[in-house]
């Protein structure tokens, strides 16, 4: 498996387990699922809350979340931002990345890749910045990648799904 970190602040971002597209080289499309967890209703081996006289639902510390499994599994934290906000963000995350990318020994060739690429990644977003949601890393940096989620029509017509978009560039991948 590998798990997607932000190069900036090591923030999971998400992992392969999900379906993975990468489009034109510069932008990751992660399909989320919705999820239900429910955490701390422990029954131990042999016990019978019930036959014991307990109601199973009284007094229980159980707790249900749900949502999408990309936002729980990697605890990632919706922000607002306005679209001038995001436009005043892509600056100064740009410039974070292009230092990152100086610091990681990139040549000169590679440095000019990357930013094309994100570029390029950038002009798909743009026009999409009235329809997504903005979510950010476990750490809640505000240096770090801020991912969007857009909901899409299935292509086979049945509903909607979930996509979040994360900066390939912007992103380190780690086997484990």
């Amino acid at each position: 498996m590998k798990i997607f970190k932000d190069i900036l602040t090591g923030d999971e971002m998400f992992t392969d387990s999900n379906k993975v597209e990468l489009i034109e080289d510069c932008l990751y499309e992660v399909t989320c699922s919705r999820v239900v967890r429910r955490h701390g209703d422990i029954v131990l081996d042999g016990a019978n809350p019930s036959a014991e006289g307990e109601d199973g639902d009284v007094g229980s510390d159980e707790h249900v979340e749900s949502g999408l499994d990309v936002v729980l599994n990697q605890r990632l934290t919706t922000t607002p931002f306005s679209k001038s906000d995001y436009k005043s963000y892509l600056k100064s995350y740009t410039k974070s990345l292009q230092d990152k990318w100086k610091e990681m020994g990139l040549s000169d060739e590679e440095l000019a890749e990357h930013k094309n690429k994100f570029t390029i990644a950038v002009k798909k977003i743009l026009p999409k910045l009235d329809d997504v949601e903005f979510y950010i890393g476990e750490s809640c940096n505000p240096d770090g990648m801020v991912a969007l989620l857009e909901y899409r029509d299935k292509a086979d017509g049945s509903g909607e799904e979930a996509i979040m978009l994360f900066y390939k560039h912007g992103l380190e991948a780690e086997k484990v």
